[in-house]
């Protein structure tokens, strides 16, 4: 959240306190281990390098989200991306004492010279991968949040990859040596990305559905959420100026929508694993039928 307000002086980050409370118990309740990504930057906290190391030692996975955040990361020259890349590795590995091997890109900004990178730095997924029409609506709404803010808004369109959301994979795949998982999406043609933050847009009930069916139609299902669906108004003074709308508001209410989204997915019956874990399991299914394949060719 500290990124969210623009890292304003003696700010007190509650995503590394009691909102990742909120999170852990929610954890403990349906008996999984969260992948989390951090910023870089918030990595300046010794309390946030702390908790993450305690949580990696419970079993919990800590993945890479960039040193800025900046959300035209994707289109970034190579050196630079580097960079913001290279600085959340080396900070998670000195303060924290993780080696990530997942990525996320800020703001799902995707590009295979992004790929290409990761693959040269030893990463081994990424989640950056937006294939939904839902793409579109985000980075108009993404904008106009930043309205008045020129460097941001110049960020958040200048992109690569807006032919993503009609061309990109639904099905996890391999690029550059890297297994890409894309955002989960509910089946039909519009490709509904189903993420937490789609409950506050298109409402609860209609999110309870589309996520029903996109558990339902994807092998490789993950469940994004990002600390401002937990965070409420006891968590700021006023003071602070944040983009996201959805940071505010009732505790009880907003921890019912989350168990509630959770509950539908525990409906499945499936294991819950990481995203490293998820990785590994869809590298395995893609390298075993042109294993099947090859067999059968010489067998004639």
């Amino acid at each position: 959240m500290a990124q969210a307000a623009g890292y304003p002086a003696n700010y007190v980050d509650p995503s590394y306190r009691q909102v990742m409370d909120r999170f852990v118990e929610l954890g403990r309740e349906f008996r999984f281990k969260y992948s989390m990504y951090a910023i870089g930057r918030d990595l300046e906290d010794t309390h946030a390098c702390d908790r993450l190391a305690a949580l990696a030692r419970d079993g919990h996975e800590i993945g890479n989200h960039t040193w800025n955040h900046y959300t035209d990361l994707g289109a970034l020259p190579i050196a630079e991306m580097r960079d913001e890349i290279v600085r959340t590795h080396e900070r998670l590995v000195d303060a924290v004492g993780v080696t990530p091997r997942g990525f996320v890109s800020p703001a799902w900004c995707y590009s295979e010279r992004l790929m290409r990178l990761l693959g040269e730095l030893g990463y081994r997924y990424d989640m950056s991968l937006f294939p939904s029409l839902l793409y579109y609506p985000f980075v108009v709404k993404n904008a106009l949040n930043h309205l008045g803010h020129s460097e941001k808004l110049r960020r958040v369109l200048n992109r690569r990859d807006w032919l993503q959301p009609l061309t990109g994979s639904r099905e996890p795949y391999v690029s550059q040596g890297v297994t890409v998982l894309p955002v989960p999406t509910a089946p039909g043609p519009f490709g509904f990305a189903v993420w937490h933050t789609t409950g506050f847009l298109l409402g609860w009930e209609r999110h309870y559905a589309l996520l029903r069916a996109a558990v339902q139609a994807r092998r490789f299902f993950y469940y994004v959420v990002h600390p401002a669906d937990l965070t409420c108004d006891e968590d700021f003074d006023g003071t602070e100026k944040m983009h996201l709308e959805r940071a505010g508001g009732n505790r009880e209410e907003k921890t019912e929508y989350l168990r509630k989204s959770l509950a539908v997915i525990a409906e499945a019956n499936r294991d819950w694993v990481t995203m490293g874990r998820m990785a590994e399991l869809a590298r395995a299914e893609m390298t075993v039928p042109a294993a099947v394949a090859a067999r059968q060719t010489v067998r004639g």
